[in-house]
């Protein structure tokens, strides 16, 4: 029993308490903490908008002057005046649609109502200063995710990757060597000469076993290469010389080489096609070969046969799949104890007067990188031209 009717005489009614009916203290403080919380997150969002650079809307709330208001009147101060119609008739602004709309836009540093916004889609290759920009990588109409990560396909519309990722190549009908350089993205530094000093027209070969694959190959295209994926293949000399890891085997089972290829082909996305590292054994063994190259070819990428085995039925099988493969003329060993770099050049040269057109593989090494730079730099006096490899592919050699 509360106090009062202790204190209250008997016989008599107790007095009405001075709280008035349906309020209470409790209800007071929740509505002063629920308006504090509202209060709370509008100015935190407010914040976070001004500090993401975002336009925000100040609405100003006025009195309502009735249907009978006067429409006419100069708009007070700090509001913006109606723009006028658009004489020509046409859409209107960015800024009229503001001023239109009644709601004073404040933006970040004073910034004024954007003009048209054009989005630019990177589909294809772009002039900047003086190299060419190839588009990024992947491109979603060529790309599908697997398990593994992203794995090359034919667009819906037919469009091959080879396409998509080739890098253009003038019209001309002077003679085409085909530089590729090998074992790219194992060597920090001679990964990085050979993207920025060596000319866009140079093909880069990756490993598939470098750090910062995509980074690496993303910058490469950036500065105008044509890329290809080094697959490893099973040597004759197999495990002494070991490829490494996902080694394509001529003893292996279709499903396995393909489960392997499938692995080395999510490395990175951008390249044209695939050429191998090692491989004379698979490379000899038609019944090993043929499951590979058609997936190769079904996913709408070249192959390239770096021309080290003599006994390689890479060309005949991709005849028979209507698979592009091309054969290098010539390819330097990586330490170049066979021949030296500038004999294969020259060599080269020959070819490339005689057929239109030579294919050749140098290891991605400082002092090779070196060579080709003052050797491309004579070139145009003997009237030839590096080609990216997609670019040879329409020149018939006899």
């Amino acid at each position: 029993m509360a106090f009062e009717s202790l204190a209250t005489p008997l016989g008599t009614k107790p007095k009405a308490s001075g709280k008035p009916k349906g309020f209470s203290v409790p209800r007071v403080l929740l509505a002063v903490v629920a308006f504090g919380i509202a209060l709370f997150l509008a100015y935190a969002a407010l914040q976070s908008s001004r500090r993401s650079g975002l336009p925000v809307a100040v609405v100003p709330i006025e009195r309502d002057q009735g249907a009978k208001g006067d429409l006419t009147r100069p708009p007070a101060e700090g509001a913006v005046a109606p723009a006028p119609p658009n004489p020509e008739g046409g859409r209107a602004s960015a800024a009229q649609v503001e001023t239109e709309s009644g709601v004073r836009v404040v933006r970040q540093n004073g910034g004024q109502a954007p003009g048209a916004a054009v989005i630019r889609v990177p589909d294809a290759a772009r002039p900047e200063g003086d190299r060419l920009v190839l588009p990024a990588a992947p491109d979603p109409r060529v790309v599908e995710r697997v398990p593994l990560g992203l794995l090359p396909k034919v667009a819906d519309d037919g469009t091959l990757p080879r396409q998509i990722y080739a890098r253009p190549f003038a019209s001309t009908t002077k003679p085409r060597i085909a530089v590729v350089l090998t074992g790219v993205g194992v060597s920090a530094r001679s990964t990085t000469d050979a993207v920025t000093r060596l000319p866009g027209d140079f093909t880069l070969a990756f490993a598939p076993y470098g750090r910062d694959l995509e980074a690496q190959v993303m910058r490469a295209r950036r500065d105008g290469h044509e890329v290809l994926l080094q697959i490893p293949m099973e040597p004759f000399d197999f495990p002494d010389s070991d490829p490494g890891p996902h080694t394509l085997r001529a003893g292996g089972s279709s499903k396995e080489n393909i489960d392997r290829l499938h692995w080395l082909m999510t490395r990175f996305p951008g390249y044209v096609g695939l050429m191998n590292y090692l491989g004379g054994k698979l490379l000899s063994t038609p019944a090993a070969l043929q499951p590979v190259l058609d997936e190769i070819g079904r996913r709408g990428l070249l192959f390239l046969d770096d021309g080290t085995t003599p006994r390689s039925v890479a060309s005949d099988i991709g005849m028979r799949l209507n698979l592009p493969v091309l054969r290098a003329d010539r390819a330097m060993d990586a330490t170049g104890s066979t021949r030296p770099l500038a004999a294969i050049l020259q060599e080269a040269e020959g070819l490339a007067q005689r057929q239109g057109r030579a294919v050749i593989t140098v290891p991605a090494l400082a002092a090779n990188i070196e060579t080709l730079i003052n050797w491309e730099a004579d070139l145009a006096q003997r009237n030839i031209v590096v080609a990216p490899l997609s670019a040879v592919l329409g020149v018939r050699a006899p």
